[in-house]
């Protein structure tokens, strides 16, 4: 059931997801979780996987995976598809990793059992997380 949406928060949120202030920024993104069924806060936590502080693209990642079921985490995969060179993205790998291995979030299922069509980035990203999984430590 969705619920509607109080617009006048969801926008004072979308604000301070956009701060120049770090903390503030990094305070809105669990906020930002509470709109899910909007695509502006699914849309801006998305943007914030590509934010120039790895602590917002993790905590994004990670309110993507928790609240966004296999949108939130397939939005995610994608991310680290594109950025499979990029180090700063192995954090959002070993978030999503270690939500799945410690039964927070089964991340493998979720989007296994969606049935959707992974983009080439997704597949590839969903198979290094399978293998982060198995690796040992």
């Amino acid at each position: 059931m969705n619920l509607p949406v109080d617009n006048s928060r969801l926008e004072a949120v979308l604000a301070r997801s956009r701060s120049g202030d770090g903390l503030t920024r990094v305070n809105a993104i669990p906020e930002l979780g509470d709109f899910m069924d909007d695509v502006r806060a699914r849309d801006r936590l998305t943007e914030l996987l590509d934010d120039e502080i790895v602590t917002m693209e993790v905590d994004a990642a990670e309110v993507l995976a928790r609240k966004g079921g296999a949108t939130g985490i397939l939005a995610v995969l994608e991310v680290l598809g594109r950025r499979r060179d990029d180090p700063d993205a192995d954090y959002m790998a070993y978030r999503l990793n270690e939500l799945d291995a410690g039964g927070e979030v089964p991340v493998v299922e979720i989007v296994e059992s969606s049935g959707r069509e992974l983009s080439d980035n997704a597949a590839m990203a969903l198979r290094n997380l399978k293998a982060l999984r198995h690796s040992p430590r």
